[in-house]
């Protein structure tokens, strides 16, 4: 989960009803932090949005055909025809579409020019393969070092710019939100925000069957599914990385350009594997609940202390006591209430089974917003701090800081409060902590040994880090419980 400050969504900024959203099939977007989506090329021929199914797919056929009959007559690297490509492929990220890794803000980042490189040189190995596909391009964050899902989103949105402008302007014109002239099209007018610091930015919409969840940067189980589904791919892959005792990422998809790349079949079988396993981020079984924040952070909470009186000005109690209510505020609703239910999948493939992590990291997140807003409280998820990304970090000035790590049951636990948690109170300079466990089942042991850990601590005198063991396992319904 990308840092998060002050979130607010276009329907709150421009008061417009959520539903209009749902109803027209887009996205409701934080207009000042990214939602961590992001447009797969491979879904674009899926869409059904009108916009998108005509307007859209042309452009992204005539943007990238045009970029691969470019270096199709390129004799040699920075020719003139290599230039062309080099320019048309645009990897600054987009400033208006509010997805991506991006905390925060919105406003987008320049890429490295090696990059594009790297990206063009991969292209060209395709294309002598004897493919010319576009959609060639969708492949490159299996391939590229540095190059991930929200590379080629970015990637994706330049190309179809001018259909994602006509799809927000018509919105727009429907539901009467002010909208400009704009250097984002040249054929649209767009509506505008003008953020705290005064900077302006324009924004505009994405269906929601175009888009997907970005994975983590380190994540190899997505490519790995793929990947090995082909029994030519992973009879090549595992040759290549049998020497390998402990293969890294970037060796991993070497590894895997190397195996996709070695003929034409293989290649193609490969294109084909991957788009015909495309799919969006389902609304419905919202397995990450982006859409249940997005619901918390626009309806609120109506149990919410409204008259709680805190000292936040005198001690680091004050602020330990917000914390701690918040998370018990967020425990009630799971054990007591229906919102273990959101931690669930329920339906598909995964039917059963507990979401991932960042599912209850992003409720707790719109649970605490609303605490930290009605005592001017801080919140910053996923704060790198030095010693990686801590979930939560509260802080009232520089001095008062409280750092939460939350963790499923079902993953390192022990690790989680032995070390990485050691490690960010350390880097935030506060010997404040909470350790929130997820009870998803798969226990085990687990919640013993970290009690043993702590009271070793509490005995040789050291500060230690508060335990709280959440619920999250399926309940019966209120009705039936005694």
């Amino acid at each position: 989960m990308a840092k998060i400050a002050n979130p607010v969504l276009f329907s709150t900024y421009f008061k417009v009803s959520p539903t209009a959203f749902r109803t027209a099939g887009l996205i409701d977007p934080f207009i000042d932090v990214d939602t961590q989506l992001f447009i797969d090329p491979l879904l674009i021929h899926k869409s059904t949005n009108e916009v998108i199914k005509n307007e859209g797919v042309a452009a992204f056929a005539d943007h990238f055909s045009s970029l691969v009959r470019l270096l199709v007559i390129s004799k040699k690297k920075n020719d003139a025809a290599w230039k062309a490509a080099f320019r048309q492929l645009n990897l600054d990220e987009p400033a208006s579409n509010g997805l991506g890794y991006g905390g925060a803000g919105t406003s987008g980042s320049k890429r490295p020019d090696a990059l594009r490189n790297s990206i063009l040189d991969t292209c060209s190995e395709i294309i002598e393969l004897g493919s010319e596909d576009p959609e060639m391009i969708s492949l490159m964050s299996f391939f590229e070092e540095g190059v991930g899902a929200d590379t080629v989103s970015d990637l994706v949105t330049h190309a179809i710019i001018e259909p994602l402008s006509q799809i927000t302007e018509q919105f727009c014109l429907q539901y009467k939100v002010p909208i400009e002239e704009n250097d984002v099209s040249s054929r649209h007018k767009l509506p505008k925000i003008t953020k705290a610091n005064g900077k302006e930015n324009y924004l505009v919409l994405v269906p929601e069957d175009v888009v997907r969840e970005l994975p983590y940067a380190s994540d190899w189980s997505e490519v790995s599914e793929v990947a090995f589904q082909n029994q030519t791919i992973k009879n090549k892959l595992s040759k290549l990385l049998g020497n390998i005792v402990k293969a890294t990422i970037v060796e991993k998809k070497n590894a895997l350009k190397n195996a996709v790349l070695s003929d034409a079949d293989t290649f193609q079988e490969f294109l084909a594997e991957i788009k015909g396993s495309a799919s969006g981020y389902d609304p419905n079984l919202d397995l990450f609940s982006y859409y249940k924040l997005k619901a918390l952070l626009a309806e609120g909470m109506s149990d919410i202390p409204q008259g709680t009186k805190y000292d936040l000005q005198t001690s680091l109690d004050g602020c330990e006591k917000v914390v701690l209510d918040s998370i018990n505020h967020f425990k009630h609703h799971v054990e007591n209430g229906n919102l273990w239910e959101e931690l669930w999948v329920s339906g598909g493939k995964q039917d059963g089974k507990p979401k991932k992590e960042r599912s209850a990291q992003l409720i707790f997140f719109a649970i605490a917003d609303l605490f930290c807003k009605l005592n001017n409280l801080d919140i910053s998820p996923e704060t790198n701090m030095g010693g990686g990304p801590v979930d939560f970090k509260f802080s009232k000035g520089y001095a008062t800081k409280i750092v939460v790590e939350m963790k499923k049951s079902d993953g390192r636990v022990k690790h989680g409060y032995e070390k990485q948690l050691e490690f960010y109170k350390s880097a935030a300079k506060t010997e404040s902590a909470i350790y929130v466990i997820i009870d998803v089942g798969n226990m085990g042991n687990k919640l013993n040994e970290i009690k043993k850990i702590r009271q070793a601590r509490k005995d040789a005198g050291e500060n230690v880090s508060e335990i709280i063991v959440i619920d999250a396992t399926p309940k019966k319904s209120a009705s039936k419980r005694e």
